[in-house]
């Protein structure tokens, strides 16, 4: 059955689950990410981290209910943002799963009892959520999505898992193929180059919270040059916009 969704929703609530780095000290750390999305409208996951069981550890530990997910997003292919698929597999089968077109995972998602929803083009799934078509690195054919979410007053927020094609290069699209005001950024950033920081700040993004495999480059460079606009996460991390 077609559903027509808003171009927009009321608010949206961001909960680092799992990161590098530690905001709530009686929550886990892993090299890897997971973070919670939750609307009036749906309940996502973006990214599975490496570890299942601190996943889902922490999920209990913040108040998640992983059972009532409607959907899972998988950046990209790699294991520190995969790896806990089979754990939450256990709590929502059947469930929709976006991940790259060029994914490698396809199988195994099926294999898992999940439904596999290959991305190509940035696709709204639920009022104001969007998964951002996938993005190449250019290096090892790697292929990457992201998640974005505009509320009613036009504000966005975009979730990222490596950025491998670049922080800026996603950033760009959401705003093309979205258009809003990106008053957030969160995620990894694979250790972006001053120019790709820069550019976030050119394109308008008020606050950039730089998690899992973003550097100490990164945290140093912004702190330096744009302190305004840093954003400390980690896991247990809560940002909310309306």
């Amino acid at each position: 059955m077609f559903v027509m969704y808003r171009s927009y929703t009321d608010w949206v609530k961001v909960i680092v689950v799992i990161d590098n780095n530690v905001y709530r000290e009686d929550l886990y750390t892993s090299w890897g990410l997971s973070i919670y999305v939750e609307t009036p409208g749906v309940r996502v996951l973006f990214d599975t981290d490496t570890d299942g069981s601190r996943l889902v550890y922490n999920a209990e530990k913040l108040g998640i209910d992983l059972s009532t997910l409607n959907a899972i997003v998988i950046s990209h292919d790699h294991y520190d943002h995969s790896g806990g698929l089979e754990a939450i597999a256990n709590f929502c089968r059947g469930r929709p799963i976006y991940v790259p077109a060029h994914s490698y995972l396809l199988d195994y998602v099926c294999n898992l009892g999940l439904t596999p929803v290959p991305v190509h083009s940035t696709t709204l799934i639920a009022d104001g959520v969007y998964v951002v078509g996938e993005l190449s690195s250019g290096a090892f054919g790697l292929y990457e999505i992201a998640l974005a979410i505009k509320v009613r007053s036009g504000k966005l927020v975009t979730l990222c898992g490596c950025s491998h094609p670049g922080i800026e290069r996603i950033v760009e699209k959401v705003l093309k193929d979205i258009g809003g005001i990106p008053v957030a950024v969160i995620g990894g950033f694979h250790s972006p180059t001053s120019y790709s920081l820069d550019k976030l700040v050119e394109l308008g993004v008020e606050k950039i919270y730089p998690l899992h495999c973003s550097g100490l480059g990164a945290v140093r460079y912004l702190s330096r040059k744009y302190p305004e606009r840093l954003g400390t996460g980690g896991s247990g991390f809560v940002l909310y916009v309306e």
